[in-house]
């Protein structure tokens, strides 16, 4: 299969040429892992847009029995459930299953207090989230600008990922097996990593096994239903803001006046995907890094208050909330 960039010439689209991207041949296994590491949300479909992981630890020591392991990345999601990563070089080996399944083994019986150990220790190397327990980046990630009492329970569930350039058939079969008799939540993902010949790089995922297979009960907590609407929720979050604001930059809202517009056509939206479409829209709040395609939109000016962003007023800011002009 060709896979091709389109170069647009000075005349337009309708001129434009398609220029060859060829995959590269050296291995992109750990650079791949840290992309992840810095693009959670790339393990979500389209329709989990308030979905993201925050990453707890990376290559910790797992003991299983008398064995040392080492899973390569793992995570929260919004249900407080453990995401459990591991990534292969090439094609997968058919003990990567049995891998995985040894990793949940093992996180299944931490408790609160040792995933907020393993979490601040890593916070700290990272130089994120500084003085911040487990809890406290849990609400400011899911439900950020919300006075509600959240209430969660962490690590009811374990989701597992297996991440190769290949997921070889038999991989493909046990995981399949897992899932629909014994209700495993593992989930298969491949990657390709593609360079063009001006050095850009193009990377695409196709999600094999896993995807839309179980409904599994969801908590009372949070309900995540598939969006059944045309409209992308992205699109419908955007629309309520300009409505709200009519491009005055002097307009103020909180989420919960998006939230009141949104309602009155869309009931059945989940309240903090808007609040989550918020913050990826909003240039400096310091969560945006967990969500992805956001537009340069907002600016916090207090907590739960925005405003539009004026690029002339407000400066450049980047995908992390950072300002960088």
């Amino acid at each position: 299969m060709g896979l091709y960039k389109l170069k647009i010439e000075d005349s337009g689209i309708e001129s434009g040429i398609l220029e060859e991207i060829k995959t590269d041949k050296i291995s992109f296994e750990k650079d791949f892992e840290n992309w992840l590491e810095n693009s959670p949300y790339i393990l979500f479909e389209d329709e989990d847009e308030e979905d993201t992981v925050i990453w707890i630890c990376r290559q910790i020591h797992a003991p299983v029995g008398n064995t040392d392991k080492y899973p390569d990345l793992i995570g929260v999601n919004s249900f407080g459930d453990l995401v459990i990563v591991e990534l292969k070089k090439g094609k997968t080996p058919r003990e990567v299953v049995a891998q995985s399944l040894e990793y949940s083994s093992w996180a299944a019986t931490l408790t609160y207090e040792d995933l907020n150990e393993i979490a601040t220790s890593y916070f700290k190397k990272k130089n994120t989230n500084i003085n911040k327990d487990l809890l406290q980046v849990y609400k400011e990630t899911f439900y950020p600008d919300s006075a509600d009492n959240i209430e969660i329970t962490f690590n009811k569930n374990q989701k597992l990922y297996i991440i190769a350039e290949e997921i070889s058939p038999v991989v493909r079969e046990v995981s399949n097996y897992l899932r629909t008799k014994y209700m495993i939540d593992i989930n298969c993902l491949e990657y390709k990593v593609s360079k063009s010949k001006q050095g850009e790089y193009v990377i695409s995922t196709e999600k094999i096994v896993g995807y839309n297979l179980i409904k599994k009960e969801r908590s009372a907590l949070k309900s995540l239903e598939r969006w059944s609407h045309p409209e992308k929720v992205k699109d419908i979050i955007i629309n309520a803001i300009k409505e709200k604001t009519k491009d005055n930059y002097s307009i103020t809202f909180t989420p919960s006046d998006i939230i009141e517009i949104i309602v009155k056509q869309y009931p059945d939206m989940n309240k903090n995907t808007a609040r989550c479409q918020i913050i990826s829209n909003c240039v400096n709040h310091p969560s945006r890094k967990y969500y992805s395609g956001g537009k340069d939109l907002c600016f916090r000016i207090n907590e739960g208050v925005y405003r539009l962003y004026n690029s002339e007023t407000d400066g450049k800011w980047n995908s992390k909330g950072e300002k960088i002009s």
